[in-house]
């Protein structure tokens, strides 16, 4: 055989050998970042199931530093969202928190439990704002005007009952108890003083009808039925839940909700003849404050 001949096989190995050498590396790598890009994506969903949004982000960002692809994108903008979200809600920015909510849920290629969560946190911060909206707020509003007026112990009991919600420990509304503890020591330490104007330190009840300057509210001296503690309507006993939502039902009609007393709007409620506190009409509330 010609040394030509040789020479051109050996050169033929050579190149083949190479090239399979190269092949293989450069799999080898493209398998070595392919595992560390699972690992990474991994990682962050087990801190969404957790609901460590913080970790979740930064894990889908080194996802995306090792491989750019619309997943590791779209999982980790989620996951900034959630944690948006959240802190918008917790400062009462329930618009913003919202909009945030929704960006989770509608993103596209997004994880299908982040549009879970971002589901259930939209829930979440929508009866968040509901029970500031009907409750909270107006009762901040009463406290914070009874304090302008000198009325020291209406002021206490109004930031007491903030106190004395059944939510208020919650994490997104550490802002308004935080107000109503501040409202609170303020209001004492101000009858300490004794410059309140007693003469105006109560409620102003008459004639059995609540008034004050939020507006004319329920009676708690109402006579007829349920005025014995009937806390039935329909032969069910309504419950603490009910209670809330009557109150906030009666605060968004135009009335002073947290005037009126749990038996109230248990009587108002049966009176209504309706199926839920949410169906009282406007009308319903007037015709239970006729005489």
């Amino acid at each position: 055989m010609k040394k030509t001949t040789i020479g051109t096989i050996v050169a033929v190995i050579i190149i083949a050998i190479g090239g399979g050498v190269f092949y293989a590396t450069r799999q080898s790598t493209s398998n070595q970042v392919d595992a560390s890009y699972n690992k990474a994506i991994t990682s962050g969903k087990t801190a969404v199931k957790d609901k460590d949004y913080a970790k979740a982000s930064s894990k889908f960002a080194d996802a995306l530093a090792i491989k750019k692809t619309a997943q590791a994108a779209a999982y980790k903008e989620q996951a900034d969202n959630m944690l948006s979200a959240i802190k918008a809600a917790k400062a009462g920015k329930y618009a913003r928190a919202l909009t945030k909510t929704n960006s989770v849920i509608t993103k596209s290629s997004g994880y299908s439990v982040l549009i879970s969560q971002g589901r259930q946190l939209k829930k979440t911060i929508a009866n968040v704002q509901d029970n500031y909206e009907h409750e909270i707020k107006p009762i901040l509003s009463m406290a914070k005007q009874a304090l302008t007026n000198k009325q020291y112990q209406m002021a206490s009991d109004q930031y007491q009952k903030v106190l004395d919600l059944p939510y208020i420990d919650g994490k997104y509304y550490a802002k308004y108890k935080e107000q109503a503890q501040d409202g609170l020591k303020d209001a004492q330490k101000a009858a300490k003083t004794g410059d309140g104007n007693s003469s105006t330190q109560g409620y102003g009840v008459k004639s059995g009808k609540v008034k004050n300057n939020v507006g004319e509210t329920g009676n708690a001296g109402k006579t007829g039925e349920g005025s014995m503690g009937n806390h039935k309507v329909r032969g069910k006993t309504v419950t603490t839940d009910q209670i809330t939502q009557l109150r906030k039902r009666v605060t968004k009609l135009g009335f002073d909700g947290m005037s009126w007393s749990p038996q109230d709007l248990i009587d108002l409620f049966r009176s209504s003849k309706r199926t839920s506190p949410n169906k009282i009409t406007k009308s319903d509330v007037q015709q239970y404050l006729k005489p």
